[in-house]
């Protein structure tokens, strides 16, 4: 009967492991994407480069193993206009979203709390973020007086 429970135990640990990676995961993209939603950090215009490295940041702080966090691929893409390719050029509330992955590999086996990788068939674990940009709308005001 041990040993039967113990797989049972192993098995019930390592998806519990896989869904707090995946929590992890959904909230280290919905920490770019709020950064990215903004367009300008103190005057600064928001770059790709900076949401991706936001969100590696996160992976890190949140406890996961710095091979995952760096092994990680983050994603921009604008879902209203393929034509930015930086999140200040975004228009208010045009759709973007940001993908998190992490492949298969070292980056992947870091993550795993036991020793039954050879028996699970998980491959990566992905998530992918849908958001709007909150850049200000580009409003000119005229200085002369109607009449």
């Amino acid at each position: 009967m041990l040993p039967l429970l113990l797989i049972l135990m192993l098995g019930v640990w390592e998806v519990g492991r896989m869904i707090q990676v995946d929590q992890i995961l959904v909230n280290s993209a919905r920490e770019g994407a709020r950064l990215a939603a903004g367009g300008y950090v103190n005057g600064t215009p928001v770059t790709t480069a900076m949401v991706q490295q936001a969100v590696r940041d996160y992976l890190t702080a949140s406890g996961l193993p710095a091979a995952a966090a760096s092994g990680a691929t983050v994603t921009l893409n604008c879902l209203a206009s393929p034509t930015w390719t930086n999140p200040s050029a975004a228009l208010p509330l045009d759709r973007f979203s940001v993908t998190v992955v992490i492949p298969a590999g070292a980056a992947f086996d870091s993550l795993r709390w036991n020793l039954l990788n050879r028996l699970t068939t998980i491959t990566q674990i992905a998530v992918t973020v849908h958001w709007m940009s909150l850049n200000d709308s580009k409003l000119t005001v005229s200085t002369s007086l109607p009449y």
